[in-house]
């Protein structure tokens, strides 16, 4: 069941550029964690949300974030169809990796295709050196996260897409930090 709270800021922490991704923007990265520019209604709503769920601090990383466990569909059923759990795996050499543990109806019916299981490197392909930075600024920073971008690589009536990265802990964890993130993603049309 999820418990309500008074809205928390997550923590402002600065993480290093992305070691795997050397030419990422951090500028851009870090301007996506400026939350006053969400507009739309889907993406605020699962902002609220996250905001409202009860934190914990990791051991590890000293971050404050919200339990894996406090993920309720029964809270959020209108955002389903159009999120992604991405699993976020620490690896022994400090680097980040992804794999999708959940993909809404929606979002698999947009990418044509079930991606639940795959590698977030497998799932984007080239594309994965762009967005991958972003999963890993929330992954090290414990703080969501905003970008809208433009589709080169779909042939739909939507051209652009918004979507907002929430990170999620995991108290049973011994690394202590991020654990899952939850993308939102709201598809635009003309």
């Amino acid at each position: 069941m999820m418990r309500h709270r008074s809205p928390h800021s997550a923590p402002m922490i600065q993480p290093p550029p992305s070691e795997s991704h050397p030419g990422a923007d951090t500028g851009a990265i870090r301007a996506g964690a400026d939350m006053s520019r969400l507009r739309d209604a889907p993406l605020l709503r699962a902002h609220t949300w996250w905001q409202s769920l009860p934190r914990q601090r990791g051991a590890a990383q000293g971050l404050t974030l919200p339990d894996r466990t406090e993920i309720d569909p029964l809270a959020i059923p209108d955002l389903l169809p159009h999120v992604v759990l991405w699993a976020v795996l620490h690896q022994p050499d400090g680097g980040l990796r992804y794999r999708c543990r959940l993909a809404g109806t929606g979002m698999v019916e947009v990418h044509g295709h079930e991606f639940t299981g795959q590698w977030m490197e497998e799932f984007h392909g080239a594309e994965n050196a762009r967005i991958q930075p972003e999963y890993d600024f929330v992954s090290r920073s414990g703080q969501p996260h905003y970008v809208e971008r433009s589709l080169f690589w779909m042939n739909r009536d939507y051209r652009r897409y918004r979507r907002l990265l929430l990170p999620f802990g995991d108290a049973s964890a011994t690394h202590g930090g991020v654990a899952k993130i939850l993308n939102v993603a709201h598809f635009l049309t003309a």
